[in-house]
């Protein structure tokens, strides 16, 4: 069914965007613009962040706002509001991640906590907040954004992982809840995806993806990372027609779980872990 491709008659006047300063962030933000709307856009740095709303701003005709915060500070959301300066929010991203990789026990206690406070707290917060201003007006829109990563455990990404299952089971209980009061809501579950924070991730280890999407010596059985504006436009695309609540960025990777269906869940976390961890490993070792 196709739906109003206006989202600014649809949902009001202002979207937002957290962690929105480069890669997914401004591939989402840039589709909410190219929609009709105006953008808050949120993220750590503030000097990227500025650049970014520029460029969005200046390539759709759109007011752009910047708001500096760190999710991973308890002040978040204050930070945020002050700097909306009474802006209704009518449509919501969630884009913002902390992913600590290692040994869940070689890392610091600290590192899983600041992982549980940005993909857990912060979201649950924010949610909260402009989800219950959403109701009050009877309309809204809400994606958080998941990870494959949180649909079994995963060698080396444990706390990453159990924090997108429950950003993911967030994001589809909110599908139910929020549409008897006129509100959207749904899971995006991404893969590996070539975002500049992916590369970054990539050189520190000097992984198969660190200079190149494309690298000469990949092997075929290894599949290449999702472009962000892909992964955003397949978002766009489905919500355009219709809210689900589980929605794959990427058709190989719905394609894939699918043919793994008929596993049993030891089967799957056993077949995940082999391959993350000869792939780590190899990765840490160079």
């Amino acid at each position: 069914m196709s739906r109003d491709p206006d989202y600014r008659r649809r949902y009001g006047d202002w979207g937002m965007v957290v962690g929105a300063s480069e890669g997914l962030g401004e591939a989402l933000t840039r589709n909410l613009a190219q929609r009709g709307m105006n953008l808050a856009m949120v993220a750590r740095n503030p000097d990227k962040l500025s650049a970014a709303a520029k460029r969005v701003a200046a390539d759709n005709n759109i007011e752009t706002v910047a708001i500096a915060a760190d999710l991973g500070e308890p002040d978040a959301l204050d930070r945020i509001v002050a700097g909306l300066g009474g802006r209704e929010i009518g449509f919501f991203i969630y884009n913002c991640a902390a992913e600590n990789g290692g040994e869940f026990l070689e890392q610091d206690l600290e590192s899983h906590l600041g992982n549980i406070q940005v993909n857990c707290i912060a979201p649950t917060i924010l949610v909260h907040y402009f989800g219950r201003k959403m109701v009050a007006r009877g309309r809204g829109g809400i994606v958080l954004c998941s990870s494959l990563a949180g649909l079994q455990g995963v060698y080396a990404w444990t706390s990453y992982g159990a924090s997108k299952a429950y950003e993911m089971i967030l994001g589809e209980g909110l599908w139910y809840e929020l549409k008897h009061h006129g509100v959207d809501a749904a899971t995006l579950v991404l893969g590996q995806t070539y975002t500049p924070n992916f590369q970054r991730s990539q050189q520190e280890r000097d992984a198969p993806f660190a200079r190149s999407r494309d690298p000469e010596d990949l092997p075929a059985s290894v599949r290449r990372p999702q472009h962000p504006e892909d992964a955003a436009a397949t978002l766009f695309a489905q919500i355009d027609r219709e809210w689900i609540p589980h929605i794959y960025a990427n058709a190989e990777d719905k394609a894939m779980i699918k043919a793994a269906a008929n596993l049993s869940k030891t089967e799957r976390i056993l077949q995940m872990g082999d391959a993350m961890r000869a792939t780590y490993k190899r990765a840490v070792a160079r």
